[in-house]
């Protein structure tokens, strides 16, 4: 919202105060002033002056010869090319030594005749003429006849003015208009307020100029309708100091009839439009919404469709115009116009806000519906605009006020308890009673006493944002002032801070994974479905059903996403398409899958660490070669994962993984406790084809039950004092049985003295039956207090043989 100083002086007297100060007191009390400077501050010692005659140029038949008064004892001769100027103007003069936005004017001679100054031009004068009326932008700048003779044209046309822009919050709509900043400023200084007095008595019509004019409300969605007729108008230019003052706050001037308008809405808060009476047919105006697909042509002369949510204004058998967005080009004031129909009216924020958002038509007069009128001025901005083309459009009062209110208890004023006590609590001080009722005087809200410990505040209708205590005690709390909020010394409980669980194994698992030489990467949780079917899962499968957004930003980002691999994939074929051929991802990050379609609750998030490894590993040695990636580097990796997760390899079960994406030999998945916390593998062919990958491999860990089954506590094993026994056993066994079968199973039946079994080979080949392969398995056993004998040594490995024999049929291999 822009203000300018004078203007707001016109309804406060601020003469004991400066710009600066206003400004700086209007931030501090909750309305901040984000910018402020001066029209045209460039602008100085120019003066209005009156051309008394002109004669040609005897060197240039382009120049004129002007002699101008400016209010000195002589009159001054400037030479001047514009060829609009003409004897009898008044006109904007910068005389020697002042000051224009090119420069210092100086005396000089124009093809040998001298000349005293400059007769200045709009664009000279600093002024935006992209803004101002073609007339006004060709050639010099003709001011009105009654411009005073001498006096600082600075002074004149406000260029000396100061504008203010303020950053408003949405709920202080209240500050829209002059009228509600002047009363902001009258509460923080507790000054009054003197708004426009309306001459009721020239807004009566007679029976010689009565028009008829009907309201119809065919919608809830607008609370009050006023309009009043017009007549006698004469279409103009609006007066320059009402010019002026719109280019100030970046309104551009149109004619008197539409200036007007916006005029009052700026000063009033109220947005009005002036329909051309003349077209409106059985002089009726009715408010209803629109039918689906309705056609309109807006006064930009574009023809739009609108939707059932759009209020419509129109007579009975056409469309006027979108109910606070936009009149219609058939119902627009032209210079045939004599007479008007002035609406002033309250509708519905949302539905105002969805035609304008559906339309692109965002304006100053849908902004404000959007945030709320105050019903209070509605009429009075009718009346002002009246009174307004009365004076400066020639016309005269054809009607009385029609007014329609649609919805009760639009005018009374919200009644809101304080309790002295609740003040204190919530502020941190104490505001005494009397002290409140002057801070309610101040702020215009009428007020009574209920006793020593309540107060009962009537808050007019102009302030929507104030509608339960809390809110009128942070109206103290900004006029008390922020500043002067007493300093207390904050009291309670230390704790000392902490990371949760799973804070610490997620900060333990990134650093690890960095160490080992692994890309962090974050990617959208958003995504779109058609993502999940190179994976292979059926269409009925849970991660292919998504929760969808109502309102999407983008076609790509639809749904939320149940599976991290596309964005990872995504993420390497970006990398892969800039020369970047070792590729090592991990990423933190939440899936959702739905609980229903469509969606009625929130969906179940399940939090999991994924990573993804491609192309080539560099080597290690110097005597090593560079080598691609294989499925022993993401599985050693995982089960390094597991172990600085606090896991032994005893307690995971690693079997083969079902997931329909990685290839069918290379995957595995790892249980501990029963439950699937992890499954790693190669991608499948037709998936990296479709990215434009070489080999790839991916991982991914159940975060939610790992942290579940972590233990909090470090696990401490004393140092071993006897020494271990080592055994190597290799078992010819069928070439289908799951190697982590084999392991469970002599695990089990080692007993308690078995400290580890791991895999050291796997054959297959001439000395093994097609059907079958060799398992070699290396054992480690240990007793905490005492050495091993060789009996209770051979005692486990008898256990094992036998075990394995029976249960899988296997033989020892020779």
């Amino acid at each position: 919202m822009k203000i300018t100083w004078q203007w707001l002086n016109e309804y406060i007297d601020l003469s004991d105060l400066t710009p600066q100060q206003v400004a700086k007191d209007l931030t501090n009390a909750g309305i901040p002033v984000e910018w402020m400077e001066q029209v045209s501050p460039e602008v100085q010692g120019v003066l209005v002056g009156y051309v008394t005659a002109i004669a040609k140029h005897p060197e240039a038949d382009r120049l004129r010869v002007c002699t101008v008064d400016v209010g000195y004892d002589e009159q001054l001769q400037i030479v001047c090319g514009a060829q609009n100027v003409d004897a009898g103007q008044k006109v904007p003069v910068a005389v020697h030594g002042s000051m224009l936005p090119g420069g210092k004017i100086k005396k000089a001679k124009l093809r040998g005749v001298e000349s005293n100054g400059m007769i200045c031009s709009a664009g000279e004068l600093g002024l935006d003429v992209k803004m101002l009326p073609k007339e006004q932008t060709q050639g010099i700048f003709v001011l009105p006849s009654g411009a005073p003779i001498g006096e600082s044209i600075g002074a004149y046309l406000g260029l000396d003015d100061t504008v203010m822009e303020l950053e408003l919050t949405p709920n202080r709509s209240d500050c829209l208009s002059l009228y509600g900043v002047a009363n902001e400023v009258a509460a923080i200084y507790g000054k009054k307020v003197k708004m426009p007095v309306v001459d009721t008595m020239q807004l009566q019509s007679n029976d010689q100029t009565q028009q008829k004019l009907f309201v119809e409300l065919a919608t809830p969605k607008c609370a009050y309708y006023c309009g009043q007729v017009v007549s006698g108008l004469a279409l103009a230019p609006s007066p320059l100091w009402m010019q002026m003052r719109l280019l100030a706050v970046g309104m551009r001037p149109i004619n008197n009839l539409v200036d007007i308008t916006n005029y009052v809405m700026l000063e009033w808060g109220q947005p009005l439009h002036a329909f051309d009476y003349g077209v409106i047919e059985d002089q009726t105006i009715i408010v209803r919404q629109a039918f689906d697909d309705e056609a309109i042509i807006t006064l930009d002369d574009q023809s739009r469709v609108v939707q059932p949510e759009t209020i419509m204004i129109t007579d009975r058998h056409k469309n006027l115009g979108l109910a606070g967005v936009m009149g219609g080009q058939n119902s627009e004031v032209t210079a045939n116009t004599t007479s008007v129909v002035i609406e002033s009216a309250i509708f519905d924020p949302i539905a105002t806000r969805k035609t304008a958002k559906a339309l692109n038509l965002r304006s100053e007069a849908s902004s404000r519906f959007e945030k709320g009128i105050d019903p209070a001025v509605t009429e009075v901005a009718l009346s002002r605009a009246a009174f307004l083309m009365i004076a400066y459009a020639h016309g005269q009062i054809a009607s009385e006020v029609v007014r329609v209110v649609a919805k009760e208890g639009l005018m009374t004023p919200t009644s809101i308890t304080v309790h002295v006590s609740h003040v204190a609590r919530l502020l941190g001080f104490t505001i005494e009673q009397a002290e409140m009722l002057t801070l309610c005087a101040r702020l215009g809200f009428a007020v009574k006493v209920m006793d020593d410990e309540k107060i009962e505040v009537s808050v007019p209708t102009r302030r929507p944002d104030i509608t339960r205590e809390a809110d009128m005690i942070e109206e103290f709390a900004r006029l008390v002032g922020y500043d002067k909020i007493p300093t207390t010394t904050m009291k309670g409980a230390l704790t000392a801070g902490g990371l949760t669980k799973k804070q610490k194994i997620e900060r333990n698992l990134r650093d690890y994974l960095i160490d080992l030489g692994l890309h962090e990467v974050w990617t959208y949780s958003l995504t779109k479905p058609d993502v999940m079917a190179p994976l292979g899962y059926a269409q009925d499968h849970p991660l292919r059903q998504f929760g969808t957004l109502l309102n999407p930003l983008s076609e790509d980002r639809i749904a939320l996403r149940t599976h991290m691999l596309p964005s990872l994939l995504e993420v390497a074929m970006y990398n892969r398409n800039r020369n970047q051929e070792s590729i090592r991802l991990f990423e933190f990050g939440t899936v959702f899958l739905p609980k229903s379609l469509p969606m009625v609750e929130q969906p179940g998030e399940q939090y999991r660490l994924t990573g993804l490894m491609s192309g080539t590993i560099a080597p290690t040695h110097p005597h090593h070669k560079e080598r691609m990636v294989d499925f022993y580097d993401v599985a050693g990796l995982v089960q390094a994962v597991f172990v600085k997760l606090g896991f032994e390899p005893k307690e995971w079960i690693v079997t083969k993984s079902e997931e329909p994406f990685y290839h069918p030999h290379q995957c595995a998945k790892m249980t501990v406790e029963g439950n699937e916390i992890a499954h790693f593998g190669r991608i499948n062919k037709q998936v990296v084809e479709k990215y434009d990958l070489a080999d790839t491999y991916y991982f991914e860990l159940d975060l939610e039950r790992i942290i579940q089954i972590v233990k909090d506590r470090l696990r401490v094993k004393e140092l071993p004092k006897h020494p271990s026994a080592d055994r190597d056993l290799a078992f010819v066994v069928e070439r289908d049985l799951p190697v982590s079968s084999l392991l469970a199973l002599t695990s089990k039946e080692a007993g308690e003295h078995l400290e580890s079994v791991t895999v050291f080979d796997v054959y297959t080949g001439e000395k093994v039956a097609h059907e079958q392969k060799s398992v070699a398995l290396h054992f480690v056993f240990r007793a905490v207090d005492h050495t091993l004998s060789e009996r209770e040594i051979q005692d486990a490995i008898d256990r094992i043989m036998s075990a394995v024999t029976t249960t899988f049929g296997a033989t020892l291999r020779e």
